[in-house]
């Protein structure tokens, strides 16, 4: 059997995906947040208005709306 299990991403409006940014199966991104250039986001649910950045990527701060 070579199904491998799968899960969607998810990813808000108004969100802002730098270059290079590489998002792994089951991520959930808000509305409005910003994934910086060259981010590795690998798991997690992030909140609206997040900064997302790194590699793994991590929450960094609360956007201002």
């Amino acid at each position: 059997d070579w199904t491998a299990p799968s899960k969607p991403i998810l990813i808000g409006d108004d969100c802002w995906i730098g270059a290079n940014v590489s998002i792994l199966k089951g991520v959930e991104i808000g509305n409005g947040c910003i994934v910086a250039a060259g981010s590795v986001v690998t798991s997690g649910k992030f909140a609206d208005n997040s900064l997302i950045a790194g590699n793994p990527a991590k929450f960094v701060k609360e956007l201002k709306s």
